[in-house]
């Protein structure tokens, strides 16, 4: 039987999650509710970032970086998982570098424009959209 500690399942994971987000998250909550209104099915997952500093710039190396608390959590909708929308909420640590103010990892696959949806999942989004109306 293949367990959550298993390599096969953490490769799987890495099929369906980009493996920024395995490499330093935990999955900490998985839920599959109806949704209110329309009765669909959605799968809602909790990463929490594990208590690893990202890596620490050039400048700031050898100085002492301490966890301090969690960012607002962020919820973003990513790929469908067998047709059920799929919704991730991230928790983010805020880390501070001693005398010098406060660090956070940067994510990939998270949008800098306050986008809801993944950058991948939203650039299969345009594509489709782009194909669906006749472009090449």
């Amino acid at each position: 039987m293949t367990t959550p500690s298993h390599p096969s399942f953490q490769q799987l994971l890495e099929f369906a999650f980009p493996k920024e987000l395995l490499e330093a998250f935990v999955v900490t909550q998985f839920d599959a509710e109806k949704h209110v209104r329309d009765d669909v099915e959605i799968i809602r997952i909790t990463f929490v970032e594990q208590n690893a500093p990202p890596p620490i710039p050039e400048e700031h190396r050898g100085k002492r970086i301490i966890s301090k608390g969690f960012n607002r959590p962020v919820t973003i909708q990513d790929f469908p998982l067998r047709g059920r929308p799929c919704f991730l909420t991230i928790e983010t640590r805020r880390w501070e570098i001693e005398g010098e103010g406060t660090l956070t990892r940067k994510l990939s696959f998270l949008p800098e424009s306050g986008l809801k949806v993944t950058t991948d999942f939203a650039l299969f989004l345009k594509e489709a959209d782009r194909i669906r109306a006749g472009g090449d």
